[in-house]
Formats: C-alpha cells, structure tokens, sequence
C-alpha cells in the first residue's frame, strides 16, 4: 500500500499542484515538464517493483481487477513518453492516470492486488 501511495499521491500532487502553480508562475510546459517526467519514471518504477514484488509472493492473478488496473496504469505511463512532443495530450494523460488512480483506492482502500 505505501508503494500505491507514493505513485499516486506524487500524480495527484504534480497534476493539481505542481502543474497549475509552475503554469501560473510561466514555468511550464518549459520547465514544468521535467517535473512530470520524473513522477511518471517513479510510477513506472513502483509498478515494476509492485509487479515483481506480486509475482514472487505468487499474488499475481491476472483476472483480478486490481491486477489489471496495475497493469493499465503501467501501460498508460508508458503511453506518455510516446506523446512525448505533445505535452497537453500528455496532461490528459497524467489526468487519466490520476482518475484510474481514484477508482483503484475506490475500489479496494486497503489491498493493492
């Protein structure tokens, strides 16, 4: 769960926070996008470290929705760098993360897989 937290809480906290604050100071996409870059690395790296983590205590079931809601979410941050020359289709992205994001803790507050 502390992995989940750490993913999620730094997508929220660069979309609402750190995203509408650099904008407002004319920092972004400029200098902004760094900052992105680095919180979808740390995702994609907890995802792993989850997935390995998962699969070595034998957790992993791939008909389980919260498996699969991992395993979109890794491919979503994926996704981002391929969009990489268009940085607002990449904010809707980080927003659909974000949202996916909600309905996992919705779904299942206290287990991750």
């Amino acid at each position: 769960m502390l992995l989940r937290t750490v993913w999620l809480g730094g997508l929220w906290i660069c979309t609402w926070l750190v995203r509408p604050l650099l904008g407002q100071q004319g920092y972004f996409p400029q200098h902004g996008l760094v900052v992105m870059h680095g919180m979808i690395l740390v995702g994609i790296a907890v995802a792993l470290l989850m997935i390995a983590l998962a699969v070595f205590d034998g957790v992993l079931h791939p008909q389980s929705r919260m498996t699969q809601i991992l395993l979109a979410m890794l491919l979503l941050s994926l996704a981002y760098f391929g969009l990489m020359p268009w940085w607002k289709l990449q904010m809707m992205l980080m927003h659909a993360l974000c949202v996916l994001g909600g309905v996992w803790v919705m779904i299942a507050p206290r287990s991750v897989l």
